[in-house]
């Protein structure tokens, strides 16, 4: 690893290292493999579980009555398909360079669709909200869980208070799925640094200064998983020594931009079809960015005119996107580059026009706010009730198998009763750490109607099982 006393900005990652395509705890590549690496991980993301689960969690609109709405897993598909076309344009102009028969313009393309597709895997029902409602759930239970004698450390504390998708994501490409424990899905290093948006361990204190400070982006149970990842692909150390804090992959500008550039432009397009904008409104968000006014579209119907224009919309942005990435090359590989792309293109001011419309007529919108509050009293409710297998747990030292005994009263009967519906989410945890770890696994692996039924059954407002 680099030394982590060299201040970014001094030394400049290596392509070489960043397009790694050693896989994390299976190093061995497969014989006689026609895709590439990074279309293997593509593949595995694709079929995976939490994947697929994406389809029934909230994007923008929780449970929405409109099929045309995207959901998480639409918009990461979306998402993937612009991250693809940057990375292949970005790589167009740098692979050649590089000296790597193995190396072209698709190999970028493939690490940045691969990272795109996976990016928003960890989200909890319910969109942000969700995350919201299980970071509020830790920071008032502190007292309820030390008095059940659940002992964290300070870094373990933090890792649910601040609870991230994005961590979560990490978690479950590098632990849960597919191989428990032992690397997950074994993605290769380039793929699993440039999905890391946010490179920061949550007893690291938040850096605004940078973008990939904001926010967590691994739990203190993956933290030498993701040491193992910034060594892998050289990333450049960031902060004091000891931390675990790093820059950027630099592919993950793209990532970043792929995303801003799908949900700033297609939650509008939303917006529209759910009737909380006028054509007139969505037009005069996404006329600028497409380049055409109201005039030039008089004659398409006013649905093909909104489309018509988003499309044009993302390919002006990519372009942009792209053009910013390879004038800040060099400040990108030295950990210098503190902005996103986007702010770096003339598409600044009508990105951000986009934004603020959304939240203005979009995000604060009566339906949207009483499904959220809903939606944090539900997973509130489940983490009430699946903690007490925790706390079950935690009175036999963590023994499974005395867990599982008969029931010895009607509270440890209901803990049993809990954790048998968690199933194989709840792995022989061996510390109170391990086991929260589990509810979070568990309840942030809901869909949105999921979490709801089995909220109303469990609470005996629904027997519909």
């Amino acid at each position: 690893m680099r030394n982590p006393r060299k201040a970014y900005g001094m030394a400049k990652m290596d392509w070489a290292a960043l397009l790694s395509a050693e896989r994390l705890r299976h190093p061995k590549a497969a014989k006689g493999e026609v895709r590439n690496p990074y279309q293997q991980d593509l593949d595995r993301i694709v079929f995976s579980s939490p994947f697929r689960r994406l389809a029934n969690k909230t994007q923008v609109h929780p449970l929405a009555p409109n099929d045309h709405v995207h959901t998480r897993l639409t918009h990461s598909i979306e998402v993937a398909s612009v991250g693809r076309s940057l990375g292949a344009m970005v790589g167009t102009v740098i692979a050649p360079k590089l000296n790597a028969p193995n190396i072209t313009a698709d190999s970028f393309g493939h690490i940045v669709q691969a990272a795109c597709l996976a990016h928003d895997i960890g989200n909890p029902p319910f969109g942000h909200s969700g995350e919201e409602a299980i970071r509020d759930w830790f920071g008032r239970s502190k007292e309820k869980l030390q008095a059940a004698g659940i002992v964290l450390s300070a870094a373990q504390g933090t890792d649910f208070e601040l609870f991230e998708g994005n961590a979560q994501g990490f978690r479950i490409l590098t632990q849960l799925e597919m191989h428990l424990n032992n690397g997950g899905l074994q993605l290769t290093y380039a793929v699993l640094g440039t999905f890391a948006k946010y490179p920061r361990a949550s007893d690291v204190p938040r850096d605004k200064s940078y973008p990939g400070g904001k926010k967590i982006g691994f739990f203190d149970a993956e933290r030498d998983y993701f040491a193992a990842v910034a060594a892998g692909v050289g990333l450049i150390a960031r902060g004091s020594a000891g931390q675990h804090y790093w820059c950027r992959h630099p592919l993950t500008f793209l990532v970043e931009a792929a995303d801003d550039i799908c949900y700033s432009i297609i939650d509008i397009e939303d917006g529209y079809s759910l009737g909380y904008l006028s054509f007139d409104d969505a037009m005069g968000v996404l006329g600028p960015i497409a380049g055409k006014s109201k005039d030039d579209l008089k004659k398409m119907h006013n649905d093909d005119a909104i489309s018509l224009c988003r499309a044009l919309g993302i390919n002006n942005a990519v372009d942009a996107a792209t053009k910013a990435f390879l004038e800040h090359e060099d400040s990108i590989l030295g950990g210098a580059f503190a902005t996103s792309l986007i702010e770096q293109t003339l598409y600044k001011a009508a990105m951000k026009n986009a934004i603020d419309v959304a939240e203005q007529k979009i995000y604060f919108s009566d339906r949207k706010t009483k499904l959220e509050i809903a939606g944090a009293e539900v997973i509130g409710g489940l983490l009430d009730m699946f903690v007490d297998v925790v706390i079950g747990l935690q009175k036999v030292g963590f023994d499974m198998a005395a867990f599982t005994d008969k029931a010895k009263d009607r509270q440890h009967e209901r803990a049993q009763a809990l954790a048998r519906l968690m199933g194989r989410t709840l792995t022989a945890p061996k510390t109170g750490y391990e086991a929260l770890l589990c509810v979070t696994d568990f309840v942030s692996g809901m869909t949105d109607r999921y979490a709801v039924e089995l909220y109303r059954t469990l609470k005996g407002i629904s027997t519909n099982v």
